[in-house]
């Protein structure tokens, strides 16, 4: 049987849509037991997102709560925030991600339950921050994206700022609250102490913006310039024939030589113009218009790519997602597993989902199957000492006042 790092170790989640479940989601992945609190009725935020998998749900709420056990408990009334009191005073780690505020309206917050378990690591994931001007504000990965600097970088130099395609922030946040939070477990560990984090979604993102020093030590604004790079070249993605394009990294000096070798222009490399990395970045767009012109010989860009790469220069296709499926690299590397859906679904039985990303010898990274909503009611909550009808008796309530809002 594989060790886990994170056996013994309860963390109660507390969180909603996409940074807080996917950081609560990797400690089940080593090991702990993660018991995920949800609302009534609905559930995660994520259980309504689209694509719809199977009996109404959301395809993305396995990936970001697998492995966790579901119980539903409604933390607007007394007898849901007696209960979440009663897991955090037995727990390791609580996680929540709630707007600023809401787990003190609730007397939900760290000063509270530190009261009942001195020792716990609470950590609060948001998109600004528990403090400061834009603490209240409403904020998803988006508004971080924009208030970070990242989508001023990207784009082209004439046109708008261009997002991510991916949620950078909830996925850079969920990794920081993972990291962190492991850290006060080392330092607990070691002094038996706990403590508050508090996780910025905004400030990840900046921490992730390598040209904040260009701006506050030289003083200088770095500008996007789409494709390519501001301080690097070549290094970009370069257009062939019929709207093929690669990306071709070749920055430093040995790799331009190969470069120019492989294209035959080995003339370039006594062009003083061309002959050094801060020579090129002054003259970029005529690097990019010899690059694309070699490149548009080529009735299939894999040619030139294989050349490149055969000559040990760092170079690829650009893949869509679906491609990655069939990555031979992926596959022998483990990057897909498969997942069990919960009891509940009788058509889809299997989800291939993305597998472990790090590598441990001893302890790997194993993901399971998530958890119908409140199918864990009777376990987590008969172990806080309530019966079978008391539970009934709650969920019936809950769901009837959530049904009652709605109509």
């Amino acid at each position: 049987m594989n060790k886990k790092i994170y056996k013994g170790v309860t963390v109660l989640d507390i969180t909603n849509n996409a940074a807080g479940p996917a950081c609560c989601a990797e400690f089940a992945d080593y090991g702990a037991t993660v018991i995920k609190v949800e609302r009534p009725v609905k559930g995660d935020d994520t259980r309504s997102f689209n694509p719809i998998l199977e009996n109404g749900e959301s395809l993305l709420y396995h990936w970001f709560n697998r492995g966790k056990k579901s119980v539903v408990i409604a933390m607007d009334e007394p007898e849901g925030q007696e209960m979440i009191m009663k897991l955090a005073a037995k727990a390791d780690v609580l996680v929540e991600s709630y707007r600023p505020g809401v787990m003190k309206k609730f007397g939900l917050d760290y000063e509270e339950v530190v009261k009942v378990n001195p020792s716990i690591i609470y950590c609060s994931i948001s998109a600004f921050g528990q403090y400061g001007p834009y603490a209240h504000k409403p904020g998803y990965d988006l508004i971080a994206q924009a208030l970070s600097g990242i989508m001023d970088m990207t784009g082209d130099p004439d046109g708008p700022p261009i997002k991510s395609g991916f949620i950078l922030g909830d996925f850079t946040g969920a990794l920081n609250a993972f990291g962190s939070i492991s850290a006060a477990l080392f330092h607990r560990q070691n002094t038996g102490e706990g403590q508050y984090i508090d996780v910025s979604l905004l400030e990840g993102l900046v921490n992730q913006n390598g040209f904040f020093e260009m701006a506050s030590v030289v003083e200088k604004n770095p500008a996007r310039i789409g494709q390519h790079h501001v301080t690097l070249c070549p290094y970009g993605v370069y257009s062939g024939k019929n709207g093929q394009s690669a990306v071709i990294c070749a920055p430093n000096d040995k790799l331009w030589q190969k470069l120019c070798g492989i294209m035959g222009r080995e003339d370039l490399l006594k062009n003083p113009d061309f002959s050094s990395g801060s020579a090129r970045i002054k003259n970029q767009k005529v690097v990019i218009q010899i690059i694309e012109k070699w490149l548009s010989v080529y009735d299939n860009i894999s040619d030139a790519v294989k050349l490149m790469d055969e000559a040990g220069i760092p170079c690829c296709l650009v893949k869509s997602t679906k491609d990655l499926l069939d990555d031979e690299h992926l596959a022998a590397r483990g990057m897909f597993v498969e997942i069990d859906t919960p009891p509940s679904y009788k058509k889809v039985k299997k989800l291939k989902i993305r597998g472990p990303w790090v590598k441990f010898s001893k302890t790997p990274m194993e993901p399971s199957r998530s958890s119908d909503l409140g199918e864990y009611n009777y376990e987590v909550l008969g172990a806080l000492g309530y019966s079978r009808e008391d539970i009934d008796q709650f969920q019936q309530t809950w769901k009837e006042k959530v049904l009652t809002k709605l109509t």
